[in-house]
């Protein structure tokens, strides 16, 4: 089977392996802020006493082993995705670079509000499962939750986006370390079942957040066979406040009924989210415009009826 026999390579579905993605895109956007923090976080260090850099984020932004049972510390579950280890560009090299290939063909199946959506509930999980893990650990142990190790970085999400793009496209050939070409639906089981190791402590870096990797598995998995779409998490709505307040304020008040004008307007607003499903799918879709759709359809149906 060819590169364009693969179902994601048709015309309608743009994918890394078939073009440069616009500026717009969400994983872009993810890629470019994490490298931002990055270098910014770099700028602004310190150094310790044997010469590494010493984040001044770190502590700020960093989830902690108490993070779980302090709630006014809950953003941190968030934030942490977005500190990188600053002794080298290893760890964001591979985590952008996991995010930039497999971000792009998920974001071109299932639409850039919807990665968003599930990139962010990634990140929490994660955060979550590493202060858990974290206290339980030092329970366990008897250690002080002070001198238990924070943890930074998206490879949780990023585990998270590569498991669901072997869930989407599972015979899409991977070259793993860039030699060994392997399909990607083993390259999730060997993601994983390195993960499983490296949690029970048989395998992998003592350092590397293993239970972040396995809760972000955990959730692509569930997201891919439970059909989920999170669609109830609805970042644009924040956007839309000012909007809504504003209609809000001008039905408020008299003013002159014009259905004409009304119609005009509901028509271009059916047309511009016609073109939004075709160009990036029905999943794309807020709760707004779902609603102006099936308001706009059905006035059609009455429509019909009436005159006919």
């Amino acid at each position: 089977m060819g590169l364009s026999d693969r179902d994601y390579s048709r015309p309608d579905m743009r994918t890394p392996w078939d073009r440069v993605e616009s500026p717009r895109s969400m994983t872009i956007v993810l890629v470019v802020i994490n490298v931002v923090v990055f270098f910014a976080d770099m700028i602004l260090a310190g150094r310790d006493a044997s010469g590494n850099p010493r984040s001044v984020l770190f502590p700020w932004f960093a989830v902690q082993p108490e993070t779980a049972i302090r709630p006014w510390m809950w953003w941190q579950f968030v934030s942490y995705g977005f500190l990188h280890d600053l002794s080298g560009i290893r760890h964001i090299l591979f985590n952008m670079f996991g995010l930039f290939i497999f971000g792009r063909a998920v974001e071109q199946r299932i639409g850039g509000p919807a990665l968003l959506r599930f990139y962010f509930v990634a990140l929490v999980l994660g955060g979550i499962a590493a202060s858990v893990s974290a206290l339980v650990h030092a329970s366990v142990a008897g250690i002080p939750i002070d001198r238990m190790p924070a943890t930074i970085g998206a490879s949780g999400a990023v585990v998270a986006v590569t498991i669901l793009f072997a869930c989407y496209f599972p015979q899409s050939e991977i070259l793993l370390m860039f030699v060994f070409p392997v399909k990607a639906w083993v390259l999730a089981v060997l993601f994983v079942a390195y993960d499983m190791a490296g949690a029970l402590g048989i395998a992998g870096d003592a350092n590397t957040a293993f239970q972040v990797h396995l809760a972000g598995a955990a959730f692509a998995g569930l997201y891919y066979f439970r059909r989920w779409n999170l669609s109830w998490l609805d970042f644009t709505a924040v956007g839309e406040l000012p909007q809504r307040w504003g209609q809000r304020s001008r039905r408020m008040k008299l003013k002159l009924h014009d259905p004409d004008r009304k119609l005009a307007r509901e028509e271009a607003d059916a047309d511009r989210i016609l073109a939004k499903i075709f160009e990036q799918g029905e999943q794309s879709l807020t709760a707004a415009e779902r609603r102006t759709l099936e308001r706009h359809s059905r006035r059609k149906r009455e429509r019909r009826d009436r005159d006919g």
